[in-house]
This record gives structure tokens, C-alpha cells and sequence, in this order.
């Protein structure tokens, strides 16, 4: 693999200059076969040749001014190669120039080997004792010096990256295939169809200098390649590589913190609902239903609806209008049955919509669902399909580098796939599973992030951690 150092000193015009030696080749070859042309194979026009030497030669001469053609094409083909080589290497090394440049004005020093480290020696006093006693600054500091080391780093992975994409077209394009009319040595001659690759190679040239950088690469999951996704594209948009940093860690952050809450909800009610089921049951009361996560509104719309005075504007609503968006409690009595010794039967938000496709068909359970519902189960399944898909692209030395991040895919997508259960059949089985899986998920998510959550603990003191074991025990269900 290129280094910092290859790219930055390589001269790349010695690209240029072999392939004008390779088109000065094609030209002597188209010179050569010139002369073959008019001083051998136009024997065979004079007619005075005949008999079985004179078959056998035609065929020979044919192949041989065959090779000086595809001679041709072969050293042409080579040379756009080379051009289209130099172009694109010679535009990625500005890229990691204009890089070098950005980091140096951003206060980072880049040695000749590549090494970012943050230039110390410019700060003025009062900034230097800030680094000495602010831990905050310092770890500003480490974070700056690592991202513009990151940029650097793909900046170098592209140039190596179109690097091994021209060796791979020039060994293609020295490889005799089968050959055209006249090929006599089809496999180890010259290459008559040099020029395809060439062309492939013209017409991929911009698209890898422009759109290289949307591929997804080996050694990332989905959730890698969508962050940088996210940061190559603001970075190209605005410019601007610490700003589009910037906002993927905020976004990075927002997002973890939003699943994190995410769980913790979860996780909560459910546990309430649990205790509040497993007391009605030992108490020997008809134990509370479990509904569906998210039908909050709905329920709270149909109660609003049921009681609504006449002739208000509530009361005005067409009667389908509600049970579309919140669910049909009339399609959710399919979902009836015996439970506990008496016959339960349930509300739109409290159906289970497996009971009640079997016994009712699935237009039913469409209905007893309703739209919010539907987008949430719809939701759930999407993200639950994402997780997969984006576990399958690990593999175990992904895993090794970043056990705490593959913990929280794992535990994640567990999540989604049992809060989608639960939405889909609300009982206390499925509430445990959310609760199980959702405080799993929060653990990871504490793994993977512990450095941050360290730094957030200890500047607000003791009390948030005597705050954090309160919550633990919370959300224990059977604490």
C-alpha cells in the first residue's frame, strides 16, 4: 500500500512521458505494417503464387499483418492508460495537499511521513497554560489531531486506491483474448482488443475520481459506510472537512443518545406493566392488558371521539376517519379468547394482530392495526432488516477491532426485531423479551460509549452516579 510519503514524492509526469513513448511505438508499428502490406503479404496478389505453400503463407501472412494491427492497438490502448493514470493520481495528490494545507491552518503540524500532530508552538501564553490545566483543551486538541489524521489517511487510500486500479488495467490489457479475423496466435499474441479496455477504463475515469467514494468498502459495516457517507458528502459539498466532522459527531451523538432513551422508555413502561400484570395475577384480579407501543394517541383520540358532545366538531368527524388512522376496536374482537378463566376481549390497541388475522383474515387485522400502528410495525421490520443486513457485513477481524460497537448492532437489532413483536402482539412473553433486550441494548450502548459517559459522570459529579444506580434498580423488574 502507498504511504504519505510515496504519494507526496512520486513524480508523476513520468506517466506522461511513457505514454508518448508507448504512442510513438503504435506509430512505428502502423509503419511497419505499412511496409509488410505492400512488400510481402501483396504476393498474394500478383497471382503468380499458387499451390498448397501458397494457401498455408495467405493464412500466415494474414496473422502476422493481423499482430502488427492489434501491435497497434495494444501500445495505443497503453498509453490512454497511462494519461488517465497521471490525471486522476495527479488530482487525488492536490486533494491530499489541499488536505495538508487545511490541517496546517487549522493549527496541526504534518511531517513527511504523513505524522498530524497539533503545533504546539504556536500557541501564545495564555493558551498554553490552557493546555496545561484545561482537560477539556486537551482532549479538543487529541480530537482535531485525530480527525485531520483520518482525512489524510483516505486522502492516501484514494491515491493507492486509483493506483492499483491502473496496474490492474494495464496487466488486462497486455492479455491476448480470442482475438478477431486473422488472429492466428489467439492467447499469446498482442491484444487486438486492447482498445476496450482503454475505453472502460475512459469511461470510469470520472466516475471514480467523482463517485469512488460512494462505494461501500470491505472493511465497513452498513453503519460505517453510512457515516461516511454522510461526512465525504458535506465534505464535498461545502468544502470543508471539519465541518462535516463536526456535524457527524453531533449527529453521531444525538443518535446515540436518542436510542439510548429509546431503550430506557422501553424498558420502563414494560417493566411497569409487567410488575402491574404479574400483582393483578397473584392477587388473583383480572390482570390490566398489555397494549401496543405507540397507540397512546390513538387510544386517547378514540376515548376523545367516543365522548365527544354532539354537534361539536369532534363529533363531526366521519366515523371511518378515526378507526383508519387509530385502529378498529369492531375488526380487534377477532382478537377475543379466554384468558384466565374468563373471555378478554380487546381493544384496537390491545389486539394481537397474529390472533387476529388467524381468526378474522388479514384485512381485519389491517384494520384492528390502523395506520399509526402499521407505520410503527413497518418501521420496526425495516430497521430490523437493516440490523441484519448490516451484521452480515462483519467479519471476525471487524469484530475484534470493535467488540463494544458489534455488541450494540447485535443487542440493537434484537431490540427493533422485539419491540416489532410487541407492537404486533402485545402480552406479557413479548413485553419480556423488550425488556430484556432493551436493557441489553443499554448496556452496549454504555460499552461502546463509556469514554464519553466517563467524562459526562465526572463533571457532574458523584450525584449522577448515585443517580445511575437508583435507575438500574428501576428498571429491574423484579428488584
Amino acid at each position: 500500500m502507498l504511504t504519505y510519503q510515496d504519494v507526496m514524492t512520486t513524480d508523476y509526469g513520468r506517466l506522461l512521458t511513457a505514454a508518448d513513448k508507448w504512442q510513438s511505438m503504435a506509430d512505428e508499428f502502423r509503419k511497419v505494417e505499412g511496409r509488410y502490406r505492400d512488400s510481402v503479404q501483396k504476393i498474394h496478389m500478383s497471382g503468380n503464387w499458387t499451390g498448397v505453400s501458397s494457401a498455408a503463407s495467405f493464412t500466415n501472412f494474414s496473422a502476422t499483418r493481423y499482430e502488427f494491427q492489434a501491435a497497434q492497438t495494444q501500445a495505443k490502448a497503453t498509453a490512454t492508460l497511462l494519461r488517465n493514470g497521471h490525471q486522476q493520481l495527479t488530482e487525488l495528490k492536490k486533494t491530499l495537499e489541499s488536505a495538508r494545507e487545511g490541517a496546517v491552518k487549522a493549527g496541526m503540524s504534518v511531517s513527511g511521513t504523513g505524522v498530524v500532530a497539533f503545533d504546539y508552538e504556536k500557541l501564545d501564553p495564555a493558551e498554553k497554560n490552557a493546555v496545561r490545566h484545561d482537560p477539556d483543551y486537551m482532549a479538543s486538541v487529541r480530537t482535531a489531531e485525530q480527525s485531520w489524521r483520518d482525512y489524510l489517511k483516505e486522502c492516501v487510500k484514494a491515491v493507492d486506491e486509483a493506483d492499483q486500479d491502473l496496474r490492474k488495467d494495464l496487466e488486462a490489457v497486455v492479455k491476448d483474448g480470442k482475438g478477431g479475423t486473422g488472429d492466428g496466435t489467439a492467447g499469446t499474441g498482442f491484444n487486438g482488443q486492447a482498445d476496450t479496455v482503454a475505453k472502460g477504463d475512459e469511461a470510469q475515469k470520472q466516475e471514480r475520481l467523482d463517485l469512488a467514494w460512494l462505494k461501500k468498502r470491505d472493511d465497513e459495516t452498513l453503519d460505517d459506510y453510512t457515516e461516511r457517507l454522510q461526512k465525504e458528502g458535506l465534505t464535498r459539498l461545502t468544502g470543508n472537512p471539519k465541518l462535516a466532522e463536526l456535524v457527524s459527531n453531533v449527529s453521531k451523538g444525538t443518535v446515540t443518545a436518542g436510542a439510548f432513551a429509546t431503550a430506557l422508555t422501553a424498558v420502563g413502561m414494560n417493566s411497569w406493566k409487567l410488575n402491574s400484570y404479574f400483582k393483578d395475577v397473584k392477587a388473583g384480579n383480572f390482570p390490566k392488558a398489555f397494549t401496543a407501543p405507540g397507540t397512546l394517541l390513538p387510544r386517547e383520540a378514540n376515548a376523545r371521539l367516543a365522548g365527544a358532545a354532539p354537534g361539536s366538531l369532534l363529533s363531526r368527524l366521519p366515523p371511518n376517519v378515526a378507526g383508519v388512522l387509530t385502529g378498529s376496536d369492531e375488526a380487534a374482537m377477532w382478537g377475543g379468547k379466554m384468558q384466565n378463566g374468563r373471555f378478554f376481549l380487546p381493544t384496537a390497541a390491545e389486539a394481537n394482530l397474529l390472533t387476529v388475522a388467524k381468526q378474522g383474515g388479514a384485512a381485519n387485522a389491517m384494520k384492528a392495526a390502523g395506520a399509526l400502528r402499521g407505520l410503527g410495525v413497518v418501521g420496526g421490520v425495516a430497521a430490523t432488516a437493516y440490523g441484519v443486513a448490516n451484521l452480515a457485513t462483519y467479519d471476525t477481524d471487524m469484530i475484534k477491532k470493535d467488540p463494544a460497537k458489534f455488541a450494540t448492532d447485535v443487542t440493537g437489532t434484537a431490540f427493533s426485531a422485539s419491540m416489532t413483536m410487541l407492537t404486533v402482539a402485545p402480552t406479557p412473553l413479548t413485553a419480556g423479551i423488550a425488556v430484556g433486550t432493551g436493557i441489553a441494548y443499554g448496556a452496549a450502548l454504555i460499552w461502546d460509549n463509556h469514554e464519553a459517559i466517563g467524562k459526562g459522570l465526572e463533571a457532574a459529579g458523584d450525584s449522577i452516579a448515585s443517580g445511575a444506580k437508583k435507575l438500574g434498580s428501576a428498571l429491574n423488574p423484579f428488584d
